[in-house]
């Protein structure tokens, strides 16, 4: 796990079908860490949190976020260690990712810090004219773009122990030559995710809450495994 290196030349072409043979392997490989750190970190918060209202709410919702930025960076960690052929029971692995969780969980809160400001950029445009439109094309094209070029900066921030900035530069040397493959995962994940959620939304009163906490868990797990099998497709850990 190389901490120190220098950002490396663009790897060779990405296998989109062994990243998500790998991210599968890695599911259910991790399955402990999974459940536990979900249970904890994702289905708790998200069924206490529909108690508040106003301002409660508005932290409660905070610190679900930091919750689940604390989630990615441990199952991300997990999952690369073991597609790594690092092989430990879920509490090791769980505690090696609290030691190295530090840069991944940084990096995972400016990403969304980006994301919240392009989200409150497209709630105040105004819809309905050419300038909202074109707005609303930039945002979705520089998701896009940025998908596809850090997909995997929150793996190389824990396994090469890399600061936000740092992380960021070498996942984009990581995925030079790949950003169409990686878009193609994007879209597979985003099809798998959104009819689960449309259909989750439609289900009402304390089984909504549950459905909802367990889709909560589905999703940021596939945001913590995909990019770790990313990586190691990448950049194999030494």
């Amino acid at each position: 796990m190389n901490g120190g290196a220098p950002d490396a030349a663009p790897a060779g072409r990405l296998d989109v079908i062994g990243v998500l043979d790998r991210a599968f392997r890695a599911v259910l490989a991790n399955f402990g860490v999974l459940a536990l750190a979900g249970l904890l970190l994702i289905v708790l918060p998200s069924l206490l949190g529909r108690g508040f209202a106003g301002d409660a709410a508005t932290l409660a919702i905070t610190l679900r976020a930091a919750l689940a930025m604390l989630y990615v960076a441990l199952l991300g960690w997990s999952a690369t260690a073991h597609l790594s052929g690092r092989m430990a029971r879920p509490r090791a692995l769980l505690r090696e990712g609290l030691a190295r969780a530090q840069p991944g969980v940084q990096t995972a809160l400016l990403i969304g810090a980006v994301i919240v400001i392009g989200l409150t950029l497209h709630l105040f445009a105004r819809h309905g004219t050419v300038m909202g439109w074109l707005l609303d094309v930039l945002l979705m094209t520089g998701g896009l773009w940025s998908l596809c070029v850090l997909m995997p900066v929150i793996p190389v921030a824990i396994v090469e122990r890399r600061g936000p900035l740092a992380a960021m530069r070498r996942a984009a040397a990581l995925t030079e030559g790949n950003r169409n493959r990686i878009l193609a995962l994007a879209l597979v994940a985003g099809l798998t995710l959104v009819p689960s959620g449309l259909l989750v939304s439609m289900v009402a009163g304390v089984a909504g809450w549950g459905l909802q906490a367990l889709f909560e868990l589905m999703a940021w797990s596939l945001v913590a495994v995909l990019p770790a099998a990313v990586y190691i497709g990448l950049e194999p850990v030494k």
